[in-house]
């Protein structure tokens, strides 16, 4: 009854000054699941000026069908809310699209991407990046264990190829660089016997310069030359390139860790009606005075591009065995991780200075707090921060996002819902990564790994997205299919192992949708506008090939988005 009444106002205010009722844009004959608890499925929804005016059966939206009404026959496909990425570094997804061979295994790979790259880019511009190397210790798709043969890029197969293009590329832990003729002359250095401070120049068995080399000196070496920042124009289409991948796996909302060109780029495209993707942008917390001098706070912007969030650092990542535990690694016995400067000191005390002063700052000045932390004493100290906020500054609905919240002791599950907790997790994560955790944490510590069921039982709220493009030795792709396939099976995308990782802290399906709609609506403090289908809010929708609540969970994976809606407007259709 409520909705009816509601439709009724929207309609009535519709018709005041003789404007018309007439719908943009109509869905029907479809499998629609809203998200919304008080009307979780649906026929059809109607749209106007870019907000859902109709969420219900086809007659009640086909009334308002009119000579310039788009309709579209759903045909039974099942639509979602578009999917709300709570985590996407885009700058480096655009590049990352552009060049990287993280997953070649052969020399031919290798010149294919060199091509492919090459042909896109004007002379003299410089390839970076890479990464080979990857996935040769632990194969994508294993659970451990399965070592392929090393791969390493062999320069000289390019040389010609990239006259024109200086190459400077890495090995995804940084253990050693190569790069092409081109690079070396800019250098000014002799390609046939060069010599730089503590940097080691390969050779092969005949004595011939390899292009590889290694030492801490490289990167020092190379960053003298190479620009800081690639040109405007091909930031402008890397991100036009990453807009349509975004485009195609029905993403509509992101939460961003660009850098300011990026924001720039975002409002040029808003401008011009060409951004596809509504972008909720957070910059460094060592920025919380600027943001706050400027009157920054939660919910600045508009629908389309919001501030009013800062991300920071705790400690390191799983996959460079920098995150930060209470006991050494299994595999490294001197090892516990690492803290991020400036964070606490080797007892995990409080920093008095930037880190903990940022915090509090920020909090005071009405930003929201979105920090990293990976290991089970990352995420303690992070949650002891949380504690002193409270103290200080006292209790409201800051909604602090612990970012990634990866590997979590037992004792502290409980603390998530007591302290308000927004639990920012990558589910793909756990498919992915599950190669190297057990050999590198152990099978108890590894409990309390990406414990989707714990977090939900333990009242704080769970969030989902992806970390595109990934680390620098992991690939996470911007396709929610694999994280919700990773929550719902809690497999590798090969399907390891068969019974699931550690099974008890899978989710269902239902709950995995809303984490990755509604819940990382709620995270962006938008849940009134944003992630579920109902009337009044923005009309920002997937329409899918699969019903992803009645087919096996190993369908996700060859599940495709037929249409990407944004504000009402079709901006993808496969």
């Amino acid at each position: 009854m409520i909705k009816k009444l509601i439709l009724l106002l929207l309609l009535a205010l519709l018709t005041q000054g003789g404007q018309s009722t007439e719908a943009d844009l109509i869905l029907h004959n479809g499998t629609i699941w809203t998200v919304d608890e008080k009307n979780p499925t649906a026929q059809a929804v109607a749209i106007k000026d870019g907000k859902l005016v109709v969420v219900g059966s086809n007659n009640s939206a086909l009334k308002l069908h009119g000579p310039n009404t788009r309709v579209i026959d759903l045909k039974g496909n099942f639509v979602v809310p578009g999917f709300n990425d709570n985590h996407v570094h885009f700058a480096s997804a655009a590049q990352f699209l552009e060049f990287n061979i993280m997953r070649a295994s052969t020399q031919d790979e290798f010149v294919a991407r060199v091509k492919e790259v090459t042909a896109r880019l004007p002379k003299g511009e410089w390839v970076v990046g890479g990464f080979w190397g990857a996935y040769d210790e632990w194969a994508a798709g294993s659970t451990g264990n399965q070592r392929k043969e090393p791969f390493a890029p062999d320069i000289n197969l390019v040389n010609d190829l990239t006259a024109d293009y200086p190459m400077f590329i890495r090995r995804f832990d940084d253990s050693q660089f190569a790069a092409n003729q081109a690079a070396f002359r800019a250098l000014n250095l002799d390609l046939n016997n060069p010599h730089a401070p503590d940097v080691e120049f390969l050779r092969d068995t005949q004595g011939r310069i390899t292009g590889h080399m290694r030492g801490k000196g490289v990167t020092r070496l190379f960053n003298a030359v190479i620009p800081r920042n690639f040109s405007r124009e091909r930031r402008l289409q890397q991100t036009k390139n990453a807009l349509a991948e975004i485009r195609k796996f029905g993403v509509t909302n992101v939460s961003d860790m660009s850098d300011d060109l990026q924001l720039e780029i975002y409002r040029e495209l808003h401008r011009t009606g060409d951004l596809t993707v509504r972008v909720h942008f957070r910059p460094g917390l060592d920025r919380w005075k600027e943001m706050a001098d400027r009157g920054i706070r939660v919910g600045s912007g508009d629908e389309w591009i919001r501030l009013g969030a800062l991300k920071g650092h705790i400690d390191g990542i799983m996959g460079t065995s920098s995150a930060r535990f209470f006991e050494p690694y299994s595999h490294d016995a001197k090892n516990r991780g690492r803290w991020r400067p400036l964070m606490v000191n080797d007892k995990g005390e409080f920093v008095e200075g930037k880190f903990l002063g940022y915090m509090l700052d920020a909090d005071r000045a009405g930003l929201q707090l979105t920090v990293h932390a990976i290991g089970d004493e990352a995420n303690n100290v992070l949650l002891n921060y949380l504690e002193e906020l409270n103290k200080q500054n006292g209790k409201r609905d800051r909604r602090f996002r612990l970012v990634h919240a990866q590997v979590l002791a037992p004792q502290d599950f409980k603390r998530l819902g007591q302290l308000g907790v927004v639990a920012e997790v990558q589910p793909f994560h756990l498919s992915d990564d599950m190669r190297w955790m057990e050999e590198r944490i152990g099978f108890e510590r590894t409990k309390g790994a990406y414990a989707f069921k714990s977090i939900q039982k333990s009242g704080a709220v769970l969030s989902f997205g992806t970390d595109w493009p990934g680390t620098s030795a992991s690939e996470y792709p911007i396709n929610p299919m694999l994280g919700l396939y990773a929550a719902v099976t809690r497999q590798t995308i090969t399907g390891q192992p068969a019974a699931g990782w550690f099974p008890n802290e899978r989710i269902t399906i239902e709950e995995a949708i809303r984490a990755y709609t509604l819940n990382t609506a709620y995270a962006n403090f938008e849940e009134q506008s944003k992630g579920s289908i109902e009337i009044g809010k923005l009309a920002d929708l997937a329409v899918l090939s699969k019903n992803l609540l009645k087919v096996a969970p190993k369908e996700f994976l060859t599940t495709d988005v037929l249409y990407t809606i944004v504000g009402g407007k079709v901006v993808y259709t496969k």
